[in-house]
């Protein structure tokens, strides 16, 4: 008994924590901003959705703007973004939570064939693993 209680206790703060992400809720795409945010429409419940800036988490791909290296390589970026989700059925949103920036949105963008958007801008190139740590220059 004692040791239930334990591991009961060790793991509460961990599911109070994961509550606080939310989804999955289904998306529609209104416009990519860059390689890692994208303008969605957040289906909340029939007859209502949000209008929101997501910011693709656990990942930053390079600015449209700054040095000419990165300006290229961040267009490159949108252009695999807006290539990747061209078509696709069954985008939804999940692991949501505030940026620490505001304004936008941070979650996990999946299509419907469990493809995940931040993964696929990884494996192409035209990301980094970002977790909030100071950015480094993407021109050497």
């Amino acid at each position: 008994m004692t040791i239930r209680l334990l591991l009961l206790a060790l793991l509460a703060p961990a599911a109070v924590a994961a509550a606080e992400d939310y989804g999955p809720y289904r998306v529609s795409v209104v416009r990519v901003v860059d390689g890692d945010t994208i303008e969605v429409d957040v289906r909340l419940w029939p007859g209502l959705s949000a209008r929101t800036s997501l910011r693709l988490a656990g990942v930053n791909t390079p600015e449209r703007r700054g040095p000419e290296c990165e300006v290229l390589a961040g267009a490159a970026a949108m252009r695999f973004t807006e290539a990747w989700l061209a078509g696709a059925r069954g985008l939804t949103v999940s692991d949501v939570r505030p940026d620490k920036y505001g304004g936008r949105m941070l979650g996990r963008l999946r299509r419907a064939d469990g493809a995940d958007l931040a993964r696929a801008l990884l494996v192409a190139g035209h990301a980094r693993l970002y977790y909030g740590q100071k950015r480094t220059a993407w021109c050497l």
